[in-house]
């Protein structure tokens, strides 16, 4: 595992070493746990956002073309 150094200020610093304390953790623990938090929710972002422009576009066309789909899908079922 690369070696990284990074510099906080001393109340992020005191904040981030009373959380390592009181869960009985390493400081570089909780480091990495947050950093790999944070690109998991930036991931996560980014797949709702594809998601949504996908949706977007699957369900182009007026109000009426898509009621008129759904309720023959929906026929269909029964």
């Amino acid at each position: 595992m690369p070696i990284v150094t990074f510099y906080l200020n001393k109340n992020d610093y005191e904040k981030v070493r009373a959380k390592a304390l009181m869960e009985d953790i390493p400081l570089s623990k909780l480091i990495r746990l947050s950093v790999e938090k944070y690109i998991l929710s930036e991931e996560q972002k980014k797949a709702r956002k594809e998601i949504l422009k996908l949706l977007k576009r699957e369900l182009q066309g007026s109000w009426e073309e898509v009621h008129k789909e759904r309720t023959e899908a929906d026929a269909c079922r029964r």
